[in-house]
């Protein structure tokens, strides 16, 4: 069994569900990242919101988590990217799925997303950290703010709680 120390790397993360079964697929996700990935710090209520980007009969629920892990950005990627195929999530399926009905997302019992990890940046093929339009996304600001509130973002030089801010006025 390995050991973690909290003087590892802090990653928020965004876990976000429209599956029938959304909030027990992201209490499961979050309990296999807390094993595989990083140990918890603190870890955000659920947020309801509409679906963005495409149409869905089904609100999604967006839960955020703080973690710290002795991993490198590209290895937690691959971890929570195996997390989402255990969890069912199907890239194949959403691409024919987008493709066929011209929509940028489709329905997915499970994503996670990389919002900070550290204070670092990535923007690659692989890689997009802090996370993209972050300032522009109620969805992930709303879980974001209330458990990183105060991280400034490295790009925009704002929180969180300002991004947010603007929306709640």
């Amino acid at each position: 069994m390995e050991s973690r120390e909290r003087c590892g790397k802090s990653v928020v993360l965004l876990l976000g569900s429209n599956d029938v079964a959304a909030s027990e697929i992201i209490r499961r996700a979050l309990e296999v990242i807390f094993l595989t990935v990083g140990e918890e710090v603190r870890t955000s209520a659920e947020y309801r919101s509409e679906a963005y980007g495409f149409s869905s009969e089904r609100e999604f629920i967006n839960r955020a988590t703080e973690i710290t892990t002795e991993y490198d950005a590209y290895e937690v990627l691959r971890r929570i990217n195996l997390i989402e195929a255990l969890l069912g999530r199907d890239r194949e399926e959403e691409a024919r799925v987008r493709n066929e009905r011209g929509e940028m997302y489709a329905s997915r019992p499970i994503d996670i997303d990389i919002v900070f990890y550290g204070d670092q940046s990535y923007d690659d093929s692989r890689l997009t950290i802090p996370y993209h339009f972050l300032d522009e996304r109620v969805y992930a600001l709303r879980p974001v703010a209330e458990i990183a509130g105060e991280r400034r973002h490295p790009a925009l030089s704002q929180t969180p709680a300002e991004m947010l801010a603007k929306y709640d006025k």
